[in-house]
């Protein structure tokens, strides 16, 4: 799981930010809650707030920046990193950017740190904790002007002479350690055990213009038994959709000819990526269209009427929502019966918010591994004290330099937010900022 990520000079966020999974408010134990071995209790879901253009999804570009570099890595020493770093100010790219992740693994937590800069990977820095204090994993440097980088393991790590030649003969200087791992034919059960988790639980992030329609008929091609509990889930966003049929995965239906498909969800639709050129971060590309041309997956919703009958609906002509949410569902099955972290933007989109509540109650209630992050602006949730934990809500705000700010509900004290006061009051009237500033309607001359 994760504890924390801290991040610096990365894309609006010019100093240092941190997004900490980590209890702060001292309540009893609840569904939000998963427990370390060390005794750190840890948030399963984390919400961001904040007007638009404040900076929200720069944090779950945190994490697919982090999940692009340790598992798909540039193939040649030219290539740049996938990034921007703080550009309101004189020779940005000049400057390194920082990267700080603490995380779980099989209970043992693990710090990760990265300094880096568009063209390289300056230094990281892998250690583990199994007593209080830390040892060392491996450590790496680069010389930037000879694109020249080294890699060190700890005493703890045994990795023979020609097994760490190998992995730094393919550690180009734009490359992570683990981003070197994945493409070298070496065995270090170290790196392999850390390959396999960021791989299984970064599972990157849903935006509002992704389709998630073949996301969720690609899963229930590999586990059949996902449908029927999808059924169960649907039922809540329709009560008249008795049973959603999935063919196989051959049978297409034409559409129109300017439809393009997005996909960014794990492993889970590699085998439907075959056709589909891919950037470097094992993402489709934006112009790439599904099995290269203008075509679907055939999904029929079986809707029970009145009269008794089952009538057949394709999915092209049920609504956004149920569409939305039929996409939704196949990864929250896999967030459910996994260990994952999802990163979602905006989930409220075409969802009602009883429904988006739903989702989020659905997770929080039968997950036990797996994290969610999401950015919203859905005030509702903040509505209900008994859902929503104040140390599992962020704030993102604009500061007048151009740069973003962090915060969390739990960080302000008494004067400013009472303990029984009302979250939603206390944001409606701008006490807990991250409001858009609008100022008059009326638009002068």
């Amino acid at each position: 799981m994760i504890h924390y990520l801290k991040i610096r000079n990365f894309g609006p966020v010019r100093g240092e930010a941190e997004l900490n999974f980590e209890i702060a408010e001292h309540l009893e134990e609840d569904a939000y809650e998963v427990r370390m071995p060390d005794n750190r209790r840890l948030l399963k879901l984390a919400y961001i707030y904040g007007a638009n253009a404040s900076g929200k999804t720069t944090f779950l570009n945190g994490f697919d920046f982090l999940r692009r570099v340790l598992l798909y890595p540039l193939a040649e020493k030219s290539g740049e990193l996938s990034f921007d770093p703080f550009l309101f100010c004189e020779d940005p790219y000049a400057k390194p950017s920082y990267l700080e992740l603490s995380f779980y693994i099989h209970g043992i937590r693990h710090l990760y740190s990265l300094n880096f800069t568009k063209e390289s990977v300056l230094s990281e820095k892998l250690v583990f904790y199994q007593s209080k204090r830390p040892a060392e994993l491996f450590s790496r440097t680069t010389d930037p002007g000879k694109r020249l980088a080294k890699v060190q393991f700890g005493s703890r790590i045994k990795v023979p002479s020609r097994e760490k030649d190998l992995l730094e003969g393919n550690m180009l200087h734009n490359n992570t350690v683990l981003g070197a791992y994945a493409k070298t034919n070496v065995d270090i059960p170290a790196l392999e055990e850390l390959n396999k988790w960021f791989e299984s639980f970064l599972l990157g992030t849903i935006t509002s213009e992704h389709n998630l329609t073949d996301v969720t008929a690609a899963l229930i091609d590999k586990n059949p038994r996902i449908s029927e509990w999808i059924n169960k889930i649907l039922y809540k966003a329709d009560d008249q959709i008795a049973k959603v049929i999935v063919p196989e995965s051959d049978d297409l239906i034409a559409m129109p000819a300017d439809h393009t498909f997005h996909h960014d969800f794990r492993n889970a639709i590699l085998q439907q990526r075959t056709a589909s050129s891919l950037d470097t971060g094992g993402n489709i590309a934006a112009s790439g269209k599904f099995f290269g041309g203008p075509v679907e997956r055939r999904i029929e919703f079986l809707h029970k009427a009145d009269d008794g009958n089952i009538y057949p609906l394709s999915i092209q002509k049920e609504s956004s929502g149920t569409k939305r949410y039929f996409g939704l569902a196949g990864p929250l099955y896999e967030l459910i019966h996994g260990a994952h972290l999802l990163c979602i933007d905006e989930l409220e989109t075409s969802l009602h918010s009883d429904l988006m509540k739903y989702f989020l109650q659905v997770f929080l209630m039968n997950s036990e591994r797996s994290q969610l992050l999401i950015t919203t602006h859905n005030l509702s949730l903040m509505a209900d004290p008994d859902f929503i934990r104040r140390d599992a809500l962020w704030f993102t705000e604009k500061e007048s330099d151009g740069s973003v700010s962090l915060f969390s509900a739990a960080d302000f004290d008494t004067d400013t937010l009472r303990k029984d006061a009302s979250l939603i009051n206390a944001y409606k009237s701008g006490r807990l900022g991250a409001k858009p500033n609008l100022g008059s309607p009326y638009i002068s001359e």
